[in-house]
C-alpha cells in the first residue's frame, strides 16, 4: 500500500531543520528521525533571517508535484 501511495502522491526525500547554533544539533536529529525510516536523510543547518522551522521535502507522484511542506518551530 505505501508503494502506491508514494507512486501517486511522492514520498517524503529528506528533512532539514534549520534552528539557532545554540541548539544541539544531535539532540533534534535524535529526536526527528526514529519517527521516520532510517532511509529519509535528516539534516540540521543554522537558522535563517532568525526563525526556527523545519521542511520536509516530498518527491513527485503521479498526482501530486515535487514541494516542501514548513514549519515553524520558534
Amino acid at each position: 500500500m505505501n508503494g502506491l501511495k508514494a507512486f501517486l502522491f511522492g514520498s517524503i526525500e529528506k528533512i532539514v531543520i534549520h534552528c539557532a547554533p545554540g541548539r544541539i544539533e544531535e539532540t533534534i536529529t535524535r529526536h526527528i528521525q526514529p519517527a521516520f525510516s532510517a532511509s529519509i536523510p535528516v539534516s540540521v543547518e543554522g537558522a535563517k533571517l532568525g526563525v526556527e522551522y523545519m521542511q520536509v521535502h516530498y518527491s513527485a507522484g503521479l498526482l501530486r508535484c515535487a514541494h516542501a511542506d514548513v514549519m515553524v518551530l520558534g
